[in-house]
């Protein structure tokens, strides 16, 4: 059987580092297999306008135990000088496909 859920992953101002944040999706039974998929973001720079040179979202399964699956999600946004040097905030927004 094929289920979903949708998980929310928050973050908050960061600068000179790559982020990464995880969250869990529960399920009804036990999970053989899943995917996590993008449904949403809004990433942004918290300190004013800066031009873009990269963003990244990544969203990996973690892990899965019994009917619990932890999703890694990983978020940058990088400026046309080529450092992590300005902070960035934002949330991304995912749908967990599992196979139970």
């Amino acid at each position: 059987m094929v289920s979903f859920r949708e998980l929310s992953i928050h973050f908050d101002a960061t600068k000179g580092k790559k982020q990464r944040e995880f969250a869990t999706a529960v399920f009804k039974s036990k999970v053989k297999s899943a995917q996590a998929v993008l449904k949403g973001f809004n990433i942004r720079y918290s300190d004013g306008d800066r031009h873009i040179l990269e963003q990244e979202i990544d969203l990996d399964i973690e892990k899965i135990e019994g009917n619990t699956v932890k999703v890694a999600a990983d978020f940058l946004l990088r400026d046309s000088s080529g450092h992590i040097d300005d902070r960035f905030q934002g949330w991304v927004q995912c749908v967990v496909i599992a196979n139970t």
